[in-house]
């Protein structure tokens, strides 16, 4: 047994990296750390509370339907509880809103899609 003790970063794939890093920063607030080109690979590593989400650009584009094809896989970010409603609203402003509010014991949680199709979730504890 390997005995993890966090998450180094979360991956993200992304067919545009410069539209899915203005994504990150414009509608979900992170910040651009470092943008990395190595070995063919061009890659944006951003910074989210104490976490790191990594936009890793595809070699190919897939446009695809991510929702029917992976299913409900998503990351889920969080954001304060004052401020969820709001952030629904600007979500179905820019056109990003799939669906929600959900109430679970957790919290609420609404899933939108990014701009590269992803399926994605903002959740608010109680």
């Amino acid at each position: 047994m390997i005995r993890t003790i966090g998450i180094y970063h979360i991956g993200i794939p992304v067919d545009d990296l410069d539209r899915a890093e203005r994504f990150y920063t414009e509608v979900l607030g992170m910040k651009v750390e470092a943008r990395i080109k190595e070995e063919g690979a061009r890659l944006s590593r951003l910074t989210c509370g104490d976490a790191d989400v990594v936009l890793f650009q595809r070699p190919k584009p897939l446009s695809r339907n991510t929702l029917k094809e992976d299913g409900i896989t998503h990351q889920a970010f969080e954001v304060p509880p004052e401020t969820f409603d709001q952030a629904i609203e600007f979500l179905k402003k820019q056109g990003y809103y799939h669906s929600g509010p959900v109430v679970r014991p957790s919290g609420r949680a609404v899933y939108f899609f990014d701009s590269e199709g992803n399926y994605q979730q903002l959740h608010a504890a109680k």
